[in-house]
């Protein structure tokens, strides 16, 4: 899409009046100063080779969706040969003392240019991070919370993965993989972050979305193999266990006998995990097949990236059976034995992992077990992952302190969680029009997330002055409710673009809000602060 004539004239116009253009081009020197501000992100400055990029503020600027509409436009500034690879309006914003013009490329933040943008500065590109000991998934499902995770980032001993979709995630919010990329490009860029971040290809279930992740460019999978997890064995009846495990084939039966009944995994908290005939039984019924499908998952994407050139986590977590020390064992001893590569495993905890609120459950139970979970990651060289980690504030230093400070914990819904909370706080009549709309549609948005939420405990909002509103997010089942209704809202046109355009309007409150819901949870768990402050 391109930008219109006048927009960029303006634009120059003003850029020469704060000194960034002048009779040699652009001033990179100038991008600091304060005039600077109002025309562009001054920390996006990058010099290369001869050739100024930068992120501009430029009032009607826009990329053809509501969530990418943020007055934004990319700036190149040198010789025609870097303008190679971008689309976009290419003018003379002044005449060099050599006679030669000075040339400006203004584009779009579209996915050519991004595409671009990645080849051109390699770190607004993601990487695998398996050399980083704390990773943790921001899950922009806006594409616009990028600025107020790096903000926070930036400071502390931690990996960001910005892009973290599902493809439930995708359906729900009108995104494909493409675009989540790109937001991520974008936010780096703005920021200038330029340390490694991670894309990550969350939850898939198919061979075909591994392939579409990964050529895209996303450089971590999340393998779901809950729909081949036999979750009926784990309360079946030792009888009916054993009469299961003799139907299967006799070789592999032989060889999983040789390898775990003599078995004794001695762990440095003193634990020893060993298998008995029934419990192994038990175990290869639940997650035999669940493994031979991660298998055809890993080696889709080594097709596409190979061997190692990915992030690879093995999610077990999105069952009801929570996953006991002998099925860590099993699951990764299996996937070795397959030649897979697993980074992470994401096992089922004790107790309950609900969306957008606090950790349900015994505190201590869960301590004592993930103790054991930890302890065996350490054991076999993985990450332990936590799913659904978003405001688990009261499980948050046990993982930190456990794990030793290596782990991975995802986030997602939070975030859009605290961009309603701006709406509510800035525009409360567009999110009575929004609460409203989630409450109609509560019970069609349970089929795709397993929540408790009482409606019942929500208060109405007739009774609510607009300065109360913001204090809804206080409430767990008001959380619940407008946390798991996100695709009912932003896919209803009328409603969504009103969300974006009404965020857009505060969208520096909405990023100092991120930045500061993140850094609590990083200071929660334990995350260390960067010696150099970056």
């Amino acid at each position: 899409m391109s930008i219109e004539g006048k927009t960029i004239d303006k634009w120059i116009t003003d850029a020469r009046r704060a000194g960034l253009v002048g009779a040699a081009g652009f001033d990179a020197a100038a991008a600091s100063g304060e005039k600077a501000a109002a025309l562009l992100f001054p920390g996006s400055v990058k010099q290369k080779n001869g050739t100024v990029y930068a992120l501009l503020k430029v009032p009607g600027a826009s990329s053809g969706g509501p969530a990418f509409s943020w007055d934004r436009a990319l700036g190149i500034f040198g010789p025609s040969a870097a303008f190679s690879g971008f689309e976009g309006e290419v003018v003379e914003i002044a005449g060099s003392g050599g006679g030669n013009p000075a040339k400006a490329l203004f584009a779009s933040l579209d996915h050519v240019n991004a595409a671009a943008l990645r080849r051109a500065l390699p770190f607004t590109a993601p990487s695998p991070l398996a050399s980083s000991a704390v990773t943790f998934g921001a899950g922009d499902r806006l594409g616009v919370a990028g600025a107020g995770h790096l903000r926070v980032m930036s400071r502390y001993q931690a990996s960001p993965v910005l892009a973290q979709q599902s493809v439930r995630e995708l359906d729900l919010t009108g995104r494909d993989y493409a675009q989540v990329l790109d937001a991520s490009t974008w936010s780096v860029f703005q920021e200038g972050y330029d340390r490694p971040w991670g894309a990550d290809g969350d939850h898939l279930k198919t061979e075909d979305w591994v392939r579409t992740a990964l050529q895209i460019g996303f450089t971590r999978i999340t393998a779901d193999v809950s729909d081949y997890i036999r979750h009926e064995y784990a309360g079946a009846a030792d009888a009916a266990v054993l009469e299961a495990y003799d139907r299967l084939e006799r070789g592999y039966r032989r060889r999983i006998e040789d390898t775990y009944l003599p078995l004794k995994v001695d762990l440095d908290t003193g634990e020893t995990v060993s298998f008995s005939q029934e419990v192994l039984a038990r175990t290869a019924l639940i997650y035999a097949q669940a493994i031979e499908h991660a298998l055809r998952l890993y080696r889709a994407g080594v097709a596409v990236k190979g061997e190692g050139a990915f992030d690879f986590e093995l999610s077990v977590d999105e069952t009801e059976t929570p996953t006991t020390p002998e099925a860590h064992v099993f699951v990764v001893l299996e996937s070795r034995h397959l030649g897979m590569k697993v980074g992470s495993l994401a096992p089922r905890f004790v107790g309950e992992f609900q969306k957008g609120i606090d950790y349900i459950g015994d505190l201590k139970a869960f301590q004592q077990t993930f103790a054991t979970h930890a302890a065996l990651a350490r054991k076999f060289g993985c990450r332990i992952s936590v799913h659904s980690g978003s405001d688990k504030f009261s499980v948050f230093p046990i993982v930190g302190e456990l794990t030793r400070g290596r782990y991975h914990i995802k986030t997602a819904g939070t975030f859009w969680l605290e961009a309603m909370k701006i709406i509510a706080a800035q525009e409360p009549a567009l999110y009575r029009k929004l609460h409203q709309a989630a409450l109609e549609r509560f019970h069609k948005a349970t089929s795709y997330y397993m929540v408790t939420t009482n409606l019942e405990n929500v208060p109405s909002l007739d009774g609510l002055q607009d300065q109360q509103l913001p204090g809804l997010f206080d409430n767990p089942d008001a959380r619940q409710l407008i946390h798991i209704t996100y695709g009912e809202l932003l896919r209803d046109e009328a409603l969504g673009l009103a969300f974006f355009q009404g965020l857009h309007r505060h969208i520096e409150t909405y990023w100092s809000a991120v930045e500061k819901h993140t850094e609590n949870h990083l200071r929660t768990l334990g995350v260390k602060e960067s010696d150099n402050g970056r």
